[in-house]
């Protein structure tokens, strides 16, 4: 097959890319989870925030991802970062962001008032209640929301080729260029099987964060 002998004779190129584009998710995702669980904290109990922090996001989601790492690169370029994978990663946070803030605030309302009455009869502090209470009863809803950003973000970053980030994208938009057909559904495949396998670690990841007593058998 056409496309074996490709991968045979390109597979450190394969192995590189790869790399790169796990790198550029892995990044960007630590980094949209701690702002956006943060800002989702933060504001999950002021109505008037959350919808203008909810409104701000929803715009940027709606910014085609094309256009997006077109401004950045202009942006960027001043400090000598327009190129690169600081625009890709930086792209990948703000796509990020929407899904996290939102299921964060979701979740951190979904808690029981029943539940935080109780806590502040024990003397449990604010610190002490979102801690021990709030975080682990939402952390199925929050990783929910880590998941689809990390899922997503497996396919925007295909963008950073354009703007020499590395990635599968390499072997997308190279290969449609060049009308290497190969190269095309090799990108594919490996984009398909990595967006799968990093759904696969997050509902693992979500299954042993989420406390026992709480947890749904995902066995």
């Amino acid at each position: 097959m056409k496309i074996l002998d490709y991968l045979l004779r390109n597979k450190d190129k394969i192995i590189l890319e790869t790399a790169n584009h796990i790198f550029l998710v892995f990044v960007s995702i630590i980094i949209a989870s701690i702002f956006g669980i943060l800002i989702g904290i933060f504001i999950s109990k002021n109505k008037k925030k959350e919808k203008i922090v909810l409104k701000i996001a929803e715009i940027f989601m709606t910014i085609p991802s094309l256009a997006l790492f077109g401004v950045l690169v202009i942006v960027l370029s001043p400090l000598k970062m327009g190129i690169g994978k600081v625009p890709a990663i930086i792209a990948l946070v703000i796509y990020s962001l929407m899904p996290i803030i939102r299921n964060t605030i979701l979740a951190i309302n979904n808690v029981r008032n029943e539940l935080i009455e109780v806590a502040v009869g024990m003397g449990m502090s604010k610190t002490e209640i979102l801690f021990k209470i709030k975080i682990p009863l939402t952390v199925p809803t929050i990783m929910a929301g880590v998941r689809n950003s990390a899922v997503m973000g497996i396919g925007i970053a295909t963008i950073g080729y354009y703007i020499a980030s590395g990635g599968l994208g390499y072997f997308i938009f190279y290969g449609l260029t060049r009308g290497n057909y190969e190269m095309v559904i090799l990108g594919v495949i490996i984009l398909s099987s990595l967006g799968i396998l990093v759904n696969y670690l997050f509902l693992k990841l979500e299954y042993f964060l989420t406390p026992k007593g709480i947890r749904e058998d995902k066995k």
